[in-house]
Order: structure tokens, then C-alpha cells, then sequence
């Protein structure tokens, strides 16, 4: 049980798009621990439920069908983590208009790097402003 778990939590991190420091914060705040191969079962689900709580999705069929690219796939995921907040409920067509505006655009997947890096700026920007208002 504890392999599948492991492999559940590094599919998590890799579909949240989560760089190596982000990563090892979440693992600490949630577990106390900076390493995966450290933690218990108990451990790993409390990671998983806190990766759920962030947007990650496990079912097979996903809310979003994010590209390859991880550039891609970290839009995806900020959008995701945003839901609660926006008025949209974080809709794949309120991140088809929030990318049209920023960068002309009509689909997150067709972004090139320079312009997928300028939505995900746009988009941590609004995480900072959801943040305050809070």
C-alpha cells in the first residue's frame, strides 16, 4: 500500500507542476518531514488530502486535460488552486477567456513558452491578491 501512495504523491507533484523547494515546504508544513521516503502511511494520505485540497484530482479522468509541458501543466494547476475564489468556479472556459486576455491566445494548450511563463505570472499575481483579501 505504501508504494501505490508514494507513487500517488509523486503523480500529485508532478500534475500540480510543484518545483523541488514548494515540494519540500508542503511536505514539511503538512508532515514535519522533507522527504517522502521518510513518511508513514498515515503521513503520505495526509500529504495526498492536502494535495486534494489544493486542486490535484485523482480520478482518471481529469477536470482539465493539461499538455505535456510542464509550463502548460503549472497553468493548469494555478487555475485549479484558484477555483474557490473565482466567480467562474475555475471553468476551463474562464481560463480560455483569463489566457485570451493576457495573451491572445485562445487555448492554454497552444501557448508558447514566453507566453505561457507571462500567464503564469498573471496567474501567481492573482494567487497574491486572493491571498491578501483573505
Amino acid at each position: 500500500m505504501r508504494k501505490k501512495l508514494l507513487a500517488s504523491l509523486h503523480i500529485a507533484r508532478k500534475d500540480m507542476a510543484l518545483e523541488e523547494e514548494s515540494y519540500r515546504a508542503l511536505l514539511y508544513r503538512v508532515t514535519g518531514q522533507t522527504s517522502a521516503k521518510e513518511l508513514t502511511e498515515e503521513q503520505l494520505r495526509s500529504v495526498l488530502a492536502e494535495f486534494e485540497r489544493l486542486g490535484w484530482k485523482k480520478a482518471r479522468f481529469r477536470r482539465f486535460a493539461a499538455g505535456n509541458r510542464p509550463d502548460v501543466r503549472k497553468v493548469f494547476a494555478i487555475w485549479s488552486s484558484l477555483r474557490d475564489h473565482l466567480e467562474c468556479r475555475g471553468s476551463r472556459a474562464g481560463l480560455r477567456a483569463f489566457v485570451e486576455r493576457q495573451v491572445g491566445v485562445s487555448d492554454p494548450n497552444f501557448l508558447n513558452p514566453a507566453q505561457a511563463q507571462k500567464v503564469i505570472e498573471a496567474l501567481k499575481a492573482m494567487q497574491r491578491r486572493m491571498k491578501n483579501l483573505t
